[in-house]
């Protein structure tokens, strides 16, 4: 079997390098079970380009996340995914002699870091001197948009060696760094400030995208200076900016939950508790990091997300209430003359939407409980959770007492529905309610099967 021809080779190039990571490994699997020269050139290409996206990685890596958007959609400063490649590819050219120095490369510092840094200074000097060329269809960013420009990648590649060391001490600045610790990160900002004006916002980007929490990068930006945990200081400068995109996102993420509503079903009403509890942890850590004032922008953005967060919470508890009584009613029903008493209707469905629709809004309260105590609602919730254990714990066992009594026309109905009752007991976490009452059901349904055989074997004994 021939080899390869230049033009199938140049084509199956173009076609491996467009190839996502997963799409590469799936193909290197792949080619593994061909046979053939033509499909070891194959092998030897796909071989080719993981290592060489390894290297890239290495070079590039602290600001490999900034070429992917943000999982949780908070605004930030990314670039396309088609940059990162196409910019490896011009950085590294005329360099091929020092790239093996990237292969196994340890956490410590030594010749692969001389090579990645210079890799990085290659890739800006190209940007700055190419730009279109590498970037053809580079927009300008809309106002109030992250700066994503062919100059701002270059000023980002301009910092990669300070990133570089400063990616292993993140985790202690996220936490509780000692003053030696905080002198290190703003020492760090100030050789930023020294590589250009906009050099601390632009690390403060490149550590943000490797922190998944957002919230938690409030912690970095408050501690960058003495006095930035004061939002007269802070508001005013260009680290601000954090905290103005993590408030425009708590703003699209109450615009979301305004809309939502409990019929349209449990992913919906998942969604709307990532949100909740989202919107909770900015506004917490925004209380912990920042000394905001209540009337300053910032102040007043966090006070209407706090009052608009915690109506909709109220409704949903109060559409909680509704869809339980729903699920499970109670009917009148007479006991002589003109007395009445309100008792479990034995003969409401078992399974349906009302059922479902009670089911995720209970989920919804009860996942929302770290929620509650930031937006105020806590003791509503609590109170809530009290008044529906003791509504479906009386549902139950008054429906057991009935079926004890032989009053049930069904009893394998009103089982189910005495099931249906710690089942939403279970979700509200009154789990001692819940085995209480699936306790007294397993009695009763032994009961009901034992009854008739009792009565069967009476006549015979006669």
């Amino acid at each position: 079997m021939s080899s390869l021809s230049v033009e199938h080779r140049v084509a199956l190039e173009a076609i491996v390098q467009a190839c996502s990571d997963d799409q590469l490994a799936q193909l290197a699997m792949g080619v593994k079970t061909l046979t053939g020269a033509k499909a070891a050139e194959l092998e030897a290409l796909v071989a080719e380009e993981i290592r060489d996206r390894a290297r890239r990685d290495v070079a590039f890596g602290p600001l490999t996340p900034l070429f992917r958007p943000r999982a949780d959609g908070v605004p930030a400063l990314t670039f396309p995914p088609a940059l990162y490649a196409r910019l490896w590819r011009e950085a590294r050219k005329g360099e091929e002699a020092f790239l093996g120095l990237l292969d196994g490369v340890v956490a410590t510092e030594g010749e692969w870091t001389l090579v990645a840094d210079r890799l990085c200074a290659k890739a800006s000097a190209v940007l700055r001197d190419r730009p279109y060329d590498i970037w053809p269809d580079c927009q300008r960013p809309a106002e109030g948009e992250p700066p994503s420009t062919p100059v701002e990648l270059a000023g980002c590649l301009d910092l990669t060696p300070l990133a570089r060391g400063a990616l292993p001490r993140l985790a202690v600045w996220l936490e509780r760094p000692d003053d030696t610790q905080l002198a290190g990160l703003r020492l760090l900002i100030q050789d930023c400030l020294a590589v250009s004006p906009e050099g601390g916002r632009r690390m403060i980007d490149i550590l943000f995208a490797h922190v998944p929490d957002a919230e938690r990068m409030l912690r970095v930006v408050t501690r960058t200076s003495r006095l930035a945990d004061r939002e007269a200081i802070l508001s005013h400068s260009e680290m601000g900016v954090l905290v103005e995109r993590l408030l425009v996102s708590v703003q699209a993420r109450v615009k979301h939950i305004a809309v939502m509503r409990p019929q349209q079903g449990e992913a919906a009403m998942l969604a709307l508790v990532d949100d909740v509890n989202w919107c909770a942890g900015v506004l917490a850590e925004l209380d912990m990091s920042l000394q905001v004032r209540p009337d300053s922008p910032w102040g007043k953005s966090a006070r209407l997300a706090r009052i608009q967060v915690s109506g909709q919470m109220s409704g949903l508890m109060k559409s909680a209430q509704a869809a339980v009584h729903a699920a499970l009613p109670m009917k009148r029903q007479v006991l002589a003359g003109r007395m009445t008493r309100m008792s479990p209707w034995l003969e409401a469905p078992c399974q349906g939407e009302a059922i479902e629709t009670a089911a995720g809004l209970l989920a919804a309260v009860t996942a929302m409980r770290g929620a509650a105590n930031v937006f105020g609602c806590e003791s509503d919730r609590s109170a809530l959770t009290t008044e529906l254990t003791d509504y479906l714990s009386a549902w139950a066992n008054e429906a057991l007492d009935s079926i004890a009594d032989a009053e049930a026309l069904d009893p394998d109905q009103a089982l189910r529905l005495v099931g249906v009752a710690a089942r939403f007991l279970t979700v509200i976490e009154a789990l001692e309610a819940a085995r209480a009452i699936r306790r007294r059901a397993a009695a009763a349904e032994t009961a009901r099967v034992a009854r008739p055989a009792s009565t069967g074997a009476s006549p015979a004994g006669d």
